[in-house]
């Protein structure tokens, strides 16, 4: 469709702009984001029944697993909000991990079996050396004990049903290792990496670098994108807050998922149109490959796609219909 301010096919005076989040919770419940600071002894399956528990309302999801003994941020959508896992889950995400050299176990940590054990003979140097052996983009072999599914069956009941595991190799990128301290025989280190990294292979393959063997002791996720450990609430704290009735306090809105997409916003006419599945025409130039919709009300409206032309965006996800 044309642009509804000017009429025009190819030229679109709507003003762009990097809005801040405005999306309001609807009145069928709660909407949006939560950054829970996840307790160890816990799956993520775990939080997100406690979560639905809470906000009794079974519209939950989360975004980038952690495993039982991991603590950090763990990103929860609740509602309309788990429209935009996806894209969370995509963000790069920083670690702070405990290795112990010397002894492996199993499921690359601390809460599997041992299988070998050695004696270590390094130092701090070789330690830092070998970290930055795996910065870049690299293949890493995710550990069998892991979420991953094969023929729709995760591949951690496969381990611990004595099925032989040959994980495949995925393609990652550790953009950064910062080594903390090396009080050998324990390493602990910051790691910045995208999607789908696995610290515990991480550990593993240090181990194997070093010719010592290692295991991951430890893990906490201090970011994941732009949401911080520092910004995230302990889930008692969250089912405290859903039971005396104040949770909407912690809710982020959902387009903080997406806001590394540029926006615009629209008059009413090209809302309804939107809402209604019609493509938009707009002439001005775009760098992203998607575009926040907004309301002149500020309200956010959809998640737009480039379509068959360059000047042509489709609805990808409407929100407020």
């Amino acid at each position: 469709m044309p642009c509804s301010t000017c009429g025009a096919a190819n030229a679109c005076p709507i003003r762009q702009t990097q809005l801040s989040s405005s999306t309001p919770t609807l009145p069928n419940g709660l909407n949006g984001i939560l950054n829970v600071n996840k307790p160890g002894g816990m799956t993520s399956h775990d939080v997100v029944a406690a979560i639905r528990r809470a906000a009794h309302t079974q519209r939950v999801g989360h975004a980038g697993t952690l495993d039982p003994m991991a603590t950090g941020v763990l990103l929860i959508c609740l509602g309309t909000g788990t429209r935009v896992a996806e894209f969370l889950t995509d963000h790069d995400k920083r670690y702070r991990a405990r290795i112990r050299l010397g002894i492996e176990t199993d499921s690359y940590d601390a809460d599997g079996a041992i299988v070998a054990q050695t004696s270590v003979h390094t130092s701090r140097d070789h330690v830092a050396a070998a970290l930055q052996t795996f910065v870049g983009k690299i293949s890493q072999l995710p550990p069998a004990y892991s979420a991953i599914k094969k023929d729709g069956v995760p591949l951690y009941k496969l381990a611990r049903a004595g099925v032989a595991i040959e994980t495949e190799p995925r393609s990652i990128e550790i953009y950064s290792i910062a080594l903390q301290s090396a009080e050998l025989p324990d390493v602990e280190i910051d790691v910045h990496c995208s999607k789908g990294t696995y610290i515990r292979s991480l550990a593993h393959d240090l181990g194997a670098a070093l010719g010592c063997g290692a295991h991951l002791t430890a893990l906490t996720r201090t970011a994941s994108g732009t949401f911080a450990l520092a910004d995230a609430i302990p889930l008692d704290q969250l089912r405290r807050a859903f039971a005396e009735g104040y949770a909407e306090q912690f809710l982020i809105p959902i387009d903080e998922a997406v806001l590394q997409y540029e926006a615009i916003i629209l008059d009413a006419a090209s809302v309804k149109a939107i809402q209604q599945g019609k493509p938009f025409i707009c002439g001005r130039e775009f760098t992203t490959p998607r575009l926040r919709v907004y309301s002149t009300s500020g309200d956010f409206i959809a998640l737009l796609e480039r379509g068959h032309t360059s000047d042509e965006w489709k609805p990808k996800k409407v929100f407020i219909v």
